[in-house]
């Protein structure tokens, strides 16, 4: 189980939809959460919709190739359909106050725009914090917690968090081609719920 997040994005809709393909692509991505506030998720995930195949272009496409087409251009549609279909997959934070709340087996995962609104039983509860406003990448571990930002998308950051077989998290730091920046697991040993009163 994955789950990849991507910071503000402002009006770098063309660095936004880089993004969410390279992270769409992995089909071990069952979410990619936005952390930012604007609207520009929205905006990509309609263009692309717009611009993805109708399923009448899809079988009239599939019909054309199969007799003659490469297994370059087949697959090329494929994935073209797929990436598509795995537009359902985009999330982006609720409105205010912007944050939610993801669970990977034992570990929960806090999404956040801005972490200054978060109090101390929001850190409490929280094995990893993820949040969007930030000026770089960064991710830092304090005590049982750990802090992951991919920055602003203008830094050509995404994050992504894997569930490994072992209950152990990894956090990793991509670029947009796909090269790992920073990679980090986390034990699964410290995936305790912490109530604080």
């Amino acid at each position: 189980m994955r789950i990849g997040v991507i910071g503000q994005a402002g009006k770098q809709h063309a660095e936004l939809r880089k993004a969410l393909e390279l992270l769409l692509a992995d089909p071990k991505v069952e979410q990619v959460i936005y952390l930012g506030v604007d609207g520009a998720v929205e905006n990509v995930v309609a263009d692309w919709s717009k611009q993805s195949l109708a399923e009448d272009d899809f079988l009239a496409r599939t019909a054309a190739l199969c007799p003659s087409g490469s297994a370059e251009q087949i697959e090329s549609l494929l994935a073209e359909d797929r990436a598509a279909q795995r537009l359902s997959a985009v999330r982006k934070l609720p409105d205010a106050p912007a944050r939610a709340i993801e669970m990977l087996d034992k570990w929960i995962v806090l999404a956040v725009h801005d972490k200054a609104i978060l109090d101390e039983d929001d850190v409490a509860n929280a094995h990893v914090i993820v949040y969007g406003k930030a000026l770089e990448p960064d991710f830092k571990r304090f005590g049982p917690r750990s802090f992951l930002t991919p920055g602003p998308l203008s830094k050509g950051k995404v994050g992504r968090l894997t569930l490994q077989p072992d209950g152990s998290l990894e956090i990793v730091l991509l670029d947009l081609q796909g090269n790992t920046v920073l990679r980090e697991e986390l034990s699964a040993a410290t995936a305790k719920l912490v109530v604080s009163s």
